[in-house]
């Protein structure tokens, strides 16, 4: 009783638009209610028995129409032409309605022995077909339509969901970056960096002053941006990579390797940088000196996968009284791939042999 209830529950109560399953059960039911009692209520009304075995000949339809979801639920129309897409619908459609013509005889066949000679005699009779075919045929069409019409609406519902909660989540990255702009914990640092070298190297003072102007810089051109070139990421993370070198020297090196290809690659803004704040700031922490940072991107059939590697050691939310972050910046990137990118993006990062690897994959048809 209670798997029955959780499933009701699922399948007809939790979405946010009416349910196949409840749209489908109402629909049939009004059909079967018309059937009965507006277009033959001579027959139905006058025999229980007979409006029982209408009913259930009807049912098998029902029936069919669940499995027949189950089709058009995998069908790629998005990717399809509208003839392929028309065609497909009038194939599946028609070859239904000739399981759905046969299934529903079979029921009468079994339920009321005094028709089954004439129904032997006539399910095979050319002229006998044509007509219920003639009526079988427009039904099941008529659902088929109406399932891909409800289907696209409710598909662009959710596309324009899933496209705003996409910029909020950009907004909300660029409010985090832009903390970059008064994090006391970074500037402190950058400046205190900047205040020795001007005493020691003016020239690698200029250098970072440099570097940081074209950081904080990078942070509010893009701000209105919800897809910049994977290249712009990459200088920007490269200004912020020698800031770092100047302020580490010796204890800290990057490589840099991005494929052609890769370099136009549209990504959400503030994808990848905090995956590299990440492992400088954690690989500090667990890694032999020189921590050693690889920012790598390459194409490969249309996916763009982009890897953070890292010395060191991958530590888990709460493992370290030295780790204070909220690890809000790694949910906000599998949040925003799933809203800019749904099903068509991954997200993972892997320890081994020494080295935390951040993995990020985004599928996106380059023309």
């Amino acid at each position: 009783m209670w798997s029955i209830r959780k499933y009701i529950k699922k399948e007809f109560l939790d979405n946010k638009h009416p349910s196949f399953h409840f749209i489908n059960t109402l629909g049939w039911i009004i059909f079967v209610a018309v059937d009965s009692f507006i277009i033959s209520p001579q027959q139905t009304t006058i025999s229980v028995p007979f409006f029982i075995i209408n009913t259930l000949q009807w049912a098998t339809g029902y029936l069919i129409t669940i499995y027949l979801r189950r089709i058009y639920k995998d069908f790629p129309y998005r990717s399809k032409s509208i003839v392929t897409i028309i065609g497909f619908i009038f194939t599946i459609s028609f070859l239904a309605s000739c399981l759905l013509y046969f299934s529903s005889h079979f029921v009468c066949f079994i339920l009321d022995p005094r028709y089954q000679k004439v129904i032997l005699q006539s399910i095979f009779n050319i002229n006998y077909i044509t007509k219920m075919m003639i009526m079988v045929v427009p039904l099941m069409t008529t659902w088929s339509l109406l399932y891909f019409g409800i289907k696209f609406w409710i598909d662009l519902l959710e596309e324009r969901e899933r496209a705003q909660k996409a910029q909020l989540l950009a907004q909300s990255a660029q409010l985090q970056m832009l903390r970059y702009q008064i994090n006391p914990h970074f500037l402190f640092n950058s400046f205190s960096s900047l205040r020795a070298l001007i005493r020691i190297d003016q020239n690698k003072a200029e250098n970072m002053l440099s570097k940081l102007s074209e950081f904080y810089r990078y942070t509010l051109v893009t701000k209105s941006n919800t897809e910049i070139p994977l290249i712009e990421e990459i200088e920007a993370i490269t200004h912020y990579a020698e800031i770092e070198k100047i302020r580490f020297e010796d204890k800290i090196e990057f490589e840099f390797n991005v494929d052609t290809l890769a370099e136009e690659y549209p990504i959400p803004s503030f994808l990848i940088h905090p995956l590299v704040e990440n492992a400088i700031k954690y690989g500090m922490k667990t890694s032999k000196m020189p921590l050693k940072i690889w920012i790598n991107a390459t194409v490969e059939n249309n996916w763009l996968i982009i890897r953070i590697t890292n010395t060191g050691k991958f530590i888990k939310q709460g493992s370290d009284e030295d780790h204070v972050g909220t690890g809000n910046g790694l949910l906000n990137i599998k949040n925003r791939l799933a809203y800019s990118y749904p099903y068509k993006n991954k997200f993972e990062i892997n320890e081994q042999d020494g080295k935390v690897c951040a993995t990020v994959k985004i599928f996106k048809e380059l023309k």
